[in-house]
């Protein structure tokens, strides 16, 4: 049998069970019980580290609402005429404060980038083109068959 000269060893089993046996006590309070039981946040209430965040921490874009004199554009495509899985080509999404919602370009692959966003088809009746290269109207058979 081997015997231990260092005290350093039973100092740190020492240690470390104390601390697991400290962990297993506290362990079974909730954030609830600490000195700061919740956070007021602009959003509203923080009470736990795992609940849901108030909505003031979650941005989800073209989300907020855009007040009257506001307008707010979304590159739907800005590649080139050689449509990538990755990037559409051209197409642009003006929104206007008022409701009105413009589509300047509809190149090839865009529409899926438009439909992502999920604006029902109804709203989508002002398109404009630059002109007919495919790259800027390619995708308006699209629009036009889905809405």
């Amino acid at each position: 049998m081997r015997k231990v000269k260092e005290p350093g060893f039973f100092i740190m089993l020492i240690v470390l069970s104390a601390g697991i046996a400290i962990g297993i006590y506290f362990g079974d309070r909730q954030m609830g019980d600490s000195a700061v039981p919740s956070a007021e946040a602009a959003g509203g209430e923080v009470t736990s580290p795992t609940g849901e965040a108030p909505d003031r921490y979650v941005y989800y874009p073209g989300t907020e609402e855009l007040k009257k004199n506001e307008i707010r554009v979304t590159a739907c495509g800005t590649g080139m005429p050689a449509a990538r899985r990755g990037q559409a080509a051209s197409c642009w999404l003006i929104e206007t404060g008022n409701g009105d919602k413009f589509l300047f370009d509809i190149g090839t692959g865009s529409m899926a980038n438009v439909a992502a966003l999920m604006i029902p088809y109804q709203y989508l009746d002002k398109v404009f083109l630059s002109h007919l290269h495919t790259d800027h109207m390619g995708d308006i058979d699209a629009l036009w068959a889905g809405g």
